[in-house]
């Protein structure tokens, strides 16, 4: 699990009352942001450099192919599935984004489940009226444990979608928007709420001034 987290810049909550107290109070909000903002501009050019090297290498990828199909979203699999999964927590008001690899391969004892559950309902069909509120909660089981099954259902590399031997331009497009993912999304949504934290302690340092 890759984890993505930025400091986060401390704002003191002391109290203050002087006019230059509230002033020497903005300007080091006002550093912070600059600070911040200047992060978030660093993680939004790594973002594009490594979409850009992405798309190039698709690009490439389509070029050299030899044959008719085309690596793009006109060949995706209807059946893709996510391969990577955004895990948040939250400390003390200070978000982590992590990004977490989905497991390739899972135990498929849950899919095997329903079928001793089909052969004894004929026991409880025998008693329908006094049963049903049970049927309720058996139905929203099974839509959970559905989704579960869904969940830990084997996910493959979607790359294997075009074949075994694929060239490596196309492999090198899989790397640079994995590591857009892995990378720089995960801080630009970190560093977004920031600077609109910090915005609105800034906008209220503003007001106390403005009231003396």
């Amino acid at each position: 699990m890759a984890d993505v987290e930025v400091q986060k810049a401390p704002i003191a909550n002391h109290a203050v009352t002087s006019r230059d107290d509230l002033i020497a109070r903005l300007d080091e909000l006002l550093e912070q942001y600059l600070h911040t903002l200047d992060a978030y501009q660093k993680a939004q050019q790594q973002l594009a450099k490594q979409l850009s090297s992405g798309y190039m290498s698709l690009a490439q990828a389509n070029f050299t192919n030899t044959t008719r199909l085309r690596y793009g979203q006109d060949y995706y699999d209807a059946r893709m599935r996510a391969t990577r999964k955004v895990v948040i927590t939250e400390e003390n008001d200070n978000l982590t984004f992590g990004i977490e690899a989905l497991a390739s391969e899972e135990p498929k004892h849950n899919a095997e489940e329903p079928s001793p559950s089909g052969d004894e309902p004929s026991e409880a069909q025998t008693h329908p009226q006094p049963k049903k509120e049970p049927a309720s909660t058996n139905a929203s089981n099974e839509k959970t444990e559905s989704s579960e099954s869904e969940k830990k259902a084997p996910v493959k590399d979607p790359i294997t979608w075009f074949g075994v031997l694929v060239p490596p331009a196309l492999r090198s497009a899989q790397t640079a928007f994995v590591s857009a993912v892995e990378g720089p999304v995960g801080t630009l949504s970190k560093l977004s709420k920031e600077l609109k934290r910090q915005e609105i302690e800034i906008g209220r340092v503003r007001k106390q001034i403005k009231k003396l």
